[in-house]
């Protein structure tokens, strides 16, 4: 992408850099959540304090505090970090996008082996997501409406491929895959045995109507069809 030019300012002209100070902010607000985050891979949510937090960031627990003024914003920062981290790598525009379910399976279940501590915390907020005002309600509500855009592509590159019913409603579909993976994920915590990925790849299969698919592939089929 080429760099927009900007037209300088006459001369004589006193400029601010606005940019400056908030992408300041902004960068120490992101090794402030990077920090929570590690902390909640290695003690667990229950321990995180803001003493540690400052420690692991390099900066002081006053600025812990004044960039974020509670424990729960500590933590939803954490989330936010982890969602931006596994969307790098991911593109949801790409065609085959969702296609391949085993791949899926074994990115969850993998996922979940390498961050149990992560999905605690992501069950315990969706808790607190349920009081009014909570930080976790307005992080949820983003959480969910960004899933149900990402899965909702999911159904519509099946469909496109024949994986899927064409009659269904993608943005529907996704809400009922997106509560079938929040189910697992609780089932998870309290049985960690429990390998989820092939559920939901199943799950997606059935919501998504794709034995419908694979009975209509078989009867189109000249060699063994009607």
């Amino acid at each position: 992408m080429t760099p927009t030019q900007q037209t300088p300012p006459p001369a004589g002209t006193q400029t601010t850099n606005k940019r400056g100070p908030y992408a300041r902010s902004r960068r120490r607000r992101e090794e402030i959540a990077t920090a929570v985050l590690e902390l909640v891979d290695e003690v667990g949510h229950e321990g995180v304090t803001t003493a540690l937090v400052a420690s692991r960031s390099g900066t002081a627990e006053a600025t812990v505090l004044y960039h974020f003024p509670s424990k729960d914003q500590l933590l939803i920062a954490a989330l936010r970090r982890a969602d931006d981290l596994a969307a790098t790598g991911i593109d949801p525009d790409a065609e085959d996008f969702g296609l391949d379910l085993e791949e899926l399976s074994r990115h969850v279940d993998a996922a979940m082996d390498a961050q149990p501590r992560r999905q605690r915390l992501t069950e315990m907020m969706r808790g607190q997501a349920a009081t009014e005002g909570h930080p976790a309600a307005e992080y949820f509500r983003e959480l969910h409406e960004r899933a149900v855009t990402v899965h909702a592509r999911i159904i519509s590159n099946r469909q496109r491929a024949g994986l899927a019913h064409p009659g269904l409603d993608p943005r529907t579909v996704a809400r009922q895959v997106i509560a079938l993976w929040g189910g697992l994920g609780a089932m998870r915590i309290v049985d960690p045995a429990l390998r989820i990925g092939p559920l939901l790849g199943d799950g997606i299969r059935r919501l998504s109507g794709e034995n419908v698919m694979q009975i209509r592939a078989l009867l189109d089929d000249p060699g063994v069809g009607l």
